[in-house]
């Protein structure tokens, strides 16, 4: 096979994804900040669309394809309506894998450029508002000291846009890690496996060198950079009126982008009907088709609705458990850190194929109970899952970790065993940290269909490989109302920890006050 054939499209795909993930997230950012600074209730608004952020960030990828397809692929609700024929049957190839990337990328920039610009010493900012206002200051000082967040995001939609087969396979466009798994996914060899490393492997590099040097700074800093949730103390003089209308310009066109089409592509699709009288075509939209569709999708998908949700909260349970330790290690010893951060974002790189033939090759090594165990049980399943999964989860634990004072870590260092203080020392001061970890490691499990495609055993199919199928032909109202339901339960999960992290904070508050 000619490497070079898939290698050119997959560059294409990197540079459209970066390029529309920064021109959306960077001013979404700053539309974000800008509000935050502004009276009640702009600032609550401004946590409302940071926390949607979150959502469309944790919704898995086949989910995003399902909605736009939905909204304007082949039987996309657009595509059949008079009025946009003329410009949405251009949604294919690498528009519409772009767009899809773009878009889900976009909100990784907007979290990332938003969260660094937050770290920005305080008195860098009180001084550089004697001379400069708001906007500037935002723009030639906090937005620049970000930049380290801002290339980390860009190095993860870049390597996300180049391991991820599901949006480049439905349209056909043939990426290095589709190609992988059209040609090789039975058959691997050495070569290919070696050239579909090559390139996630250098982001991968690429995106640990800049967190760690990132990581380093901050350590020298002692503490003097503390995140501060909010911008709104950073620059006290509030936008002005006009600056005010731009910020909310640009946070509702993020909003429709990102959440509000996709969503509304998904709705329209379940209840719109198209009519054929006399060679004349008429779309409309009806309740009773879409409230149809809704209740009889739990029955008529109960076995992908059921190994979801199972997969999913043993894969969360599993990968937690896992990386749990290694977050408690780290905590403590630098240089275990530094190796288990590596290890952890090169394995979140690999290409889900690749991850998914290592598990069927580990398992067709000839040892007792091998074979029953790959075609009678959902073990490699939930292994291959949990790769990328654990990952999630130890950044995550890690993050925790870092929560928790240095001093309280060292007075319980010496008078307890490693497990016993994980146990009975870090488990109430990591509850948060540890929900989280499980909800969202069961999440991007649940949905990581690049990965459960050859490892599933005969009978087992998710809402992902299911969806993956379906929508090959198109989005019909089944398509539609199977993604609603599992779109309904990401949110219901992530708006539950939300939820419990906003009380828990509350509680944390008020025992100060």
């Amino acid at each position: 096979m000619n490497w070079w054939e898939p290698l050119l499209p997959t560059l294409r795909l990197i540079t459209v994804t970066i390029v529309s993930s920064l021109a959306l997230g960077i001013p979404a950012a700053w539309a974000a900040t800008t509000l935050a600074r502004h009276r009640k209730p702009a600032p609550q608004i401004t946590q409302l669309f940071l926390l949607l952020m979150v959502v469309a960030i944790a919704t898995p990828m086949i989910l995003h394809a399902a909605a736009w397809e939905a909204t304007a692929g082949k039987f996309g609700w657009l595509s059949l309506s008079q009025t946009a024929t003329r410009w949405v049957p251009g949604f294919a190839g690498l528009f519409a894998c772009g767009w899809i990337h773009g878009i889900f990328g976009s909100a990784i920039v907007t979290l990332a450029t938003w969260y660094g610009t937050q770290l920005v010493p305080q008195s860098l900012l009180q001084g550089a508002s004697l001379d400069a206002p708001p906007l500037r200051i935002w723009w030639t000082v906090q937005l620049p000291l970000a930049w380290p967040w801002i290339l980390s995001a860009t190095i993860l939609n870049a390597a996300l846009a180049a391991t991820e087969m599901t949006v480049v396979d439905l349209y056909g466009y043939r990426t290095i890690a589709d190609a992988f798994y059209l040609r090789y996914a039975i058959d691997p060899n050495l070569t290919s496996i070696m050239v579909t490393l090559a390139l996630p492997m250098c982001f991968a590099f690429a995106l640990i060198t800049v967190l760690l040097s990132k990581m380093r700074s901050l350590r020298s800093e002692s503490g003097a950079v503390q995140f501060d949730g909010w911008a709104s103390g950073s620059v006290s003089e509030r936008p002005s009126r006009w600056i005010t209308y731009v910020a909310v310009a640009i946070l509702f066109l993020a909003l429709l982008l990102i959440i509000a089409i996709p969503i509304a592509g998904l709705i329209g699709k379940l209840g719109h009907d198209v009519i054929v009288e006399g060679g004349n075509r008429s779309a409309h939209w009806s309740w009773s088709r879409a409230i149809h569709e809704l209740v009889v999708a739990p029955r008529t998908f109960a076995s992908e609705y059921q190994w979801t949700l199972m997969l999913g909260g043993l894969t969360g349970l599993l990968a937690t458990a896992f990386a749990w330790p290694l977050a408690a290690i780290g905590r403590q010893h630098r240089r275990a850190e530094t190796m288990i951060d590596v290890i952890s974002v090169m394995l979140f790189c690999i290409p889900g194929p690749i991850i998914g033939m290592a598990v069927v090759s580990l398992f067709q090594v000839p040892f007792p109970g091998s074979r029953f165990l790959y075609e009678t049980t959902i073990i490699p399943t939930v292994l291959a899952i949990s790769v990328r999964a654990t990952t999630i989860a130890y950044w995550i634990l890690r993050s925790g970790y870092r929560g928790i004072p240095e001093h309280v870590l060292e007075s319980v260092k010496l008078e307890s065993t490693l497990s016993r203080r994980i146990w009975q020392i870090d488990r109430p001061l990591l509850a948060t940290s540890l929900l989280i970890s499980v909800i969202a490691a069961g999440i991007v499990a649940s949905g990581d269909v690049p990965v459960t495609l050859p490892v599933a055993p005969p009978g087992v199919s998710t809402v992902g490989t299911r969806l993956f199928g379906l929508l090959h032909s198109g989005a019909r109202y089944q398509e539609a109302a199977l993604a609603a339901w599992y779109l309904g339960l990401v949110c219901l999960m992530i708006l539950i920890t939300a939820t419990h992290v906003r009380r828990r904070h509350d509680k944390m508050v008020s025992r100060f006050h």
